[in-house]
């Protein structure tokens, strides 16, 4: 009896300790299981937030890169007015032209002194032919007042200014001209001593019929 009773006694107090423990183990599991949540969101905000950082700096680099400006834009810590007058002057820049006269009388213009008996460069006729239609140019402006800008086509130019006092041969001549004004400009062909010769010919005449 007294074994029994024995064996009663330590099932009744072992009973309680296994009960214990698996209550324990239940709110370690639960502890656990919310510790695992509050992770698993900490770590999609953390993706979101880098993949939200990541997409904002590529669309930032592909506006900066379509843009025709600096990758730090100008004015950037200035103020609002001030900034906005900064890029309405940056953006009249594309439209300022100019044709500025490319050889030079005077040697002290030029970095390095061209030499007086070197052979000419194959580049220089050219430069001369875009520098001489100022000639024609300025003998218009003081007859008549008219000028060309640079933006402006010279074959309509002159079309415009002298088909008054040139006829149908006349306009020929500075249909003819004007060919050999942009294969002087812009054409990869050969222009050499001989082109230039039969260039300026052509700008005398010009010259000369539109002041007779």
């Amino acid at each position: 009896m007294d074994g029994h009773l024995r064996l009663h006694k330590v099932g009744d107090y072992a009973a309680p300790s296994l009960q214990e423990k698996a209550s324990k183990a239940g709110g370690n599991m639960e502890q656990l299981s919310g510790v695992m949540i509050i992770i698993i969101i900490s770590g999609g905000v953390l993706t979101c937030l880098m993949l939200f950082i990541f997409a904002k700096r590529q669309i930032m680099r592909f506006q900066l890169r379509g843009r025709r400006g600096p990758h730090v834009p100008v004015g950037n810590d200035a103020k609002k007015a001030l900034r906005r007058e900064i890029e309405r002057r940056l953006d009249c820049i594309q439209k300022i032209t100019q044709e500025p006269k490319l050889l030079w009388d005077d040697g002290d213009k030029y970095i390095v002194q061209p030499e007086q008996e070197a052979p000419l460069p194959p580049y220089y006729y050219r430069m001369k032919a875009v520098d001489d239609v100022k000639l024609l140019e300025s003998e218009i402006a003081r007859a008549d007042g008219s000028s060309r800008h640079a933006p402006e086509s010279l074959r309509a130019f002159l079309l415009t200014t002298l088909s008054v006092t040139l006829n149908g041969a006349g306009q020929r001549m500075i249909h003819q001209y004007c060919d050999m004004y942009e294969h002087a400009r812009h054409d990869p062909n050969e222009f050499g001593k001989d082109e230039y010769e039969a260039y300026h010919h052509l700008l005398l005449k010009l010259m000369e019929a539109y002041v007779n």
